[in-house]
């Protein structure tokens, strides 16, 4: 088999393609994934992988998608924010009620990011990467999405684009929130400071994840302050 190692999965051991499937270290979470998936592919949600089993090696098997990931928002079509936050409403109203949501609102993608969302001609397609998917609520999912797409504190975008695309992740979602999105932003930005902080401080861990740690407190910490320094700019975005 010849096997193409990807980019990406930086808490995964190994990920590579063969063929038109990928492959992927399995790890604690891939027996929720695998019926997560399975349950997605069962009611035909079209945005997510297909879960095909175990190989001789014990990693995961799952349908290649091709696509591209997104770092910037001029790598994306006019839409894209709007048409990944409908991806993720279907999400969460498919999973609504669904044992798998263990009693919370629906399940949640966890990290459903444009690093972890697919694009083809600047549209996405598919989210990848449900490591972290769970219970969980529906603002909290939509929250990381429009910090992760919208807010970039080092990159030369005009904080009233970034207000915009907050906005379109909002309208394309199809609820009302306003102050109560800024401030579940806020959240996931701190939560994800103090996650890593305490990876940063295991020494257990290796140099690598303590790397990727530090990395992820600068990148949610500069996040937090632009959106603390610009808040009445991106509550009067939507409002």
């Amino acid at each position: 088999m010849n096997e193409q190692p990807l980019a990406g999965g930086h808490l995964t051991d190994e990920l590579v393609r063969i063929g038109s499937t990928v492959r992927r270290t399995r790890g604690p979470h891939s027996p929720f994934v695998e019926e997560l998936l399975g349950y997605l592919e069962s009611v035909g949600y079209p945005y997510a992988p297909r879960y095909r089993g175990v190989d001789e090696a014990g990693r995961d098997i799952f349908t290649y998608i091709p696509g591209n990931t997104s770092d910037h928002p001029r790598q994306r079509a006019p839409d894209a924010s709007k048409l990944g936050a409908r991806m993720l409403r279907q999400l969460h109203d498919v999973t609504t009620g669904h044992a798998l949501a263990a009693g919370a609102k629906c399940v949640t993608h966890g990290d459903a990011g444009d690093n972890n969302t697919l694009f083809r001609n600047g549209c996405p397609i598919a989210f990848i990467d449900w490591d972290f998917a769970g219970p969980g609520r529906r603002i909290d999912d939509v929250a990381y999405m429009a910090w992760s797409w919208s807010i970039y504190p080092v990159e030369q975008v005009p904080i009233p684009y970034q207000a915009e695309q907050v906005r379109d992740v909002r309208d394309g979602y199809g609820y009302p929130w306003a102050d109560e999105l800024v401030h579940a932003m806020v959240h996931q930005q701190t939560v994800l400071i103090n996650e890593e902080s305490a990876h940063l401080a295991n020494l257990a861990l290796p140099a690598a994840r303590r790397d990727q740690a530090l990395h992820a407190i600068e990148w949610a910490t500069a996040s937090r302050d632009t959106v603390n320094r610009h808040i009445d700019v991106l509550l009067s975005a939507l409002r």
